[in-house]
């Protein structure tokens, strides 16, 4: 078994929650937006929540967990409940260039992070976007200021002009009291 610590780069898609059943199969709950991933992959990367690496799992079934959210996974390496239960609470990670690639116009929050954030209009930096808030109709883009100061903006096309992430900006149009 090979050990290495959490990689910042990594990206956490799923924990272990609990066995199912006798025969060793684990209860999966994807922490993604594509759970429909795992029906693709050949194996799980387990690390412990401190951020070290578990594990590989050879992956040789799965299925929905009806009404739960959750997925049924059977592996190679596994075979009774006891071994299932003691992976409880491991982390299902991928490297950045395993995950889903997105739809255009859509992004990682980890990419838009750490991006400056330019004025649409007269072309100034207004800041870094430090975090990225769901509130379920619209994300909520929270700008950080060179003096600490914290502004919040819609996500929202009228605001949101242009995304470079290649290039490391956010253009905005500031709407009349966005940025008071």
């Amino acid at each position: 078994m090979r050990w290495h610590m959490f990689s910042e780069e990594l990206v956490t898609v799923g924990r272990i929650v609990g066995a199912h059943g006798i025969k060793g199969e684990l209860r999966l709950l994807p922490l993604t937006d594509f759970p429909e991933r795992f029906k693709d992959m050949d194996y799980l990367d387990v690390y412990r929540p401190n951020g070290s690496f578990w594990c590989r799992l050879t992956i040789n079934s799965i299925r929905e967990h009806v009404g739960k959210g959750q997925f049924i996974v059977g592996v190679d390496e596994i075979v009774d409940r006891d071994a299932a239960e003691s992976l409880r609470g491991g982390l299902v990670m991928v490297r950045p260039q395993e995950r889903v690639e997105l739809p255009d116009g859509f992004y990682w929050i980890d990419d838009l992070l750490g991006l400056a954030v330019v004025d649409y209009d007269t072309g100034n930096n207004l800041g870094t976007l430090v975090e990225i808030m769901p509130t379920g109709s619209n994300d909520v883009y929270v700008v950080e200021t060179e003096k600490g100061k914290r502004h919040m903006l819609p996500a929202i096309s009228e605001v949101v002009k242009e995304i470079n992430i290649d290039n490391g900006f956010v253009k905005v149009h500031l709407l009349e009291g966005l940025w008071e």
